[in-house]
């Protein structure tokens, strides 16, 4: 059995899903969370509570290198939380290899941008977002 190493994953993005996706240089990390609703569908006089699922969403961030990018999709995405009445279009893949065929994928809101400055250390940046709709999960 092999194991996926964390090295091994990477990021595509695009600002405005018009297909035009590229891979996000000097990532660290990346992490995504799914969630589901759960109601309560309890019937009185019941004894113990029964749910069914809800709506289901997810978000998640990107941790990356700060090294000054001049244009392109890295730019984009550090810019994309001061979008004004954003209609929430970027696009995301978050691979688990570097072959491409275990990734996770969406729709996008950036809901956060965290920059930090620490003597000795690597400048970080984290962007934080929330999915849009369907998550696809192809892993």
């Amino acid at each position: 059995m092999a194991f996926y190493r964390g090295q091994q994953g990477t990021v595509f993005f695009d600002k405005d899903s018009s297909g035009g996706k590229s891979e996000i240089a000097a990532v660290r990390s990346w992490s995504m969370t799914a969630e589901k609703e759960s109601l309560d569908c309890t019937a009185q006089g019941a004894s113990a509570r029964s749910y069914v699922g809800g709506l289901i969403g997810g978000s998640g961030s990107i941790e990356c290198m700060y090294d000054a990018p001049g244009a392109g999709d890295k730019l984009d995405l550090l810019k994309e939380v001061n979008t004004a009445n954003d209609p929430a279009n970027a696009f995301v893949e978050l691979y688990l290899d570097e072959t491409g065929s275990k990734k996770i994928s969406g729709s996008i809101l950036v809901t956060g941008t965290d920059y930090g400055a620490t003597v000795g250390e690597l400048e970080v940046v984290t962007i934080s977002f929330t999915f849009n709709g369907t998550i696809t999960l192809g892993i």
